[in-house]
């Protein structure tokens, strides 16, 4: 079995060992597992760039020299990171190396060298079909990163962001648009969804493959769908108006 583990330590409760021991026990239950150890003080901002992409130019000049170039021993700077911190210093792990959404696995050597600056959700498209499963342990719905590949797949509009590496700047197309309006999807996975509550959290585990199916479906069916209902939402916002945008297109054609 391979799993995309999110896990939020904090949230589990007083767990003897901690993050050593959530790990030994995800891994002895799987035999491959992958997590997310993205590094966003990776990230620039330049002054000029594509319009509508979410993001203010020339907002981050000091901000931007203090921006670090990746590499792949660099730890990731999501908070509660505890557990894919030991997975990064676990023997034999491989790590991809986009700039910023880079994941750590064990296993997944072949999967996580799929996912590229052009590709950065090749990883996912490579477990498709592989019999891999999903974990939100403790974690949100809003980190389930796999969805950001379904949006893809549907046709949503992606962003453009730029990030330091060995070699320069770099551009990272299809960049993640906002994950708040993830947990919708949770009602229509009906009888493939699992779940469970510990402490005060509930805990999800799903398959990959009916994961992606569902959700890209779903934006296919309803481009709207997934979406946060924050007004002041940027990256919403900006797939609204490309949605709108393409529906004006496509009338003006057909008249």
């Amino acid at each position: 079995t391979s799993i995309i583990a999110h896990i939020s330590l904090k949230l589990l409760g007083d767990c003897k060992g901690g993050a050593e021991t959530v790990l030994g026990a995800l891994l002895a239950t799987a035999d491959n597992v992958m997590m997310p150890s993205f590094t966003y003080h990776t990230m620039v901002i330049p002054e000029f760039g594509p319009e509508d992409n979410a993001v203010t130019y020339g907002s981050a000049r000091d901000q931007n020299l203090s921006a670090e170039i990746f590499t792949s021993s660099m730890p990731t700077d999501l908070p509660d990171s505890q557990v894919v911190e030991a997975l990064r210093h676990y023997p034999d792990i491989s790590r991809s190396q986009h700039p910023i959404l880079s994941f750590t696995g064990l296993g997944l050597d072949t999967a996580l060298e799929n996912q590229t600056l052009g590709q950065p959700y090749g990883h996912i498209a490579a477990m498709v079909g592989q019999n891999a499963w999903v974990l939100l342990m403790g974690a949100k719905p809003s980190q389930n990163f796999s969805l950001h590949y379904a949006e893809q797949l549907a046709g949503r509009q992606q962003f453009t962001r730029w990030a330091l590496t060995p070699t320069g700047v770099v551009e990272c197309p299809h960049f993640p648009g906002c994950p708040e309006g993830f947990h919708k999807v949770l009602y229509h996975l009906e009888g493939e969804l699992h779940s469970t509550r510990v402490v005060d959290t509930t805990w999800y585990y799903m398959s990959l493959d009916n994961l992606i199916s569902v959700a890209s479906n779903l934006i296919k069916e309803d481009p709207y769908k997934l979406l946060c209902n924050e007004l002041s939402c940027k990256r919403c916002n900006a797939v609204r108006r490309a949605i709108r945008k393409k529906s004006f297109s496509q009338s003006s054609e057909e008249s």
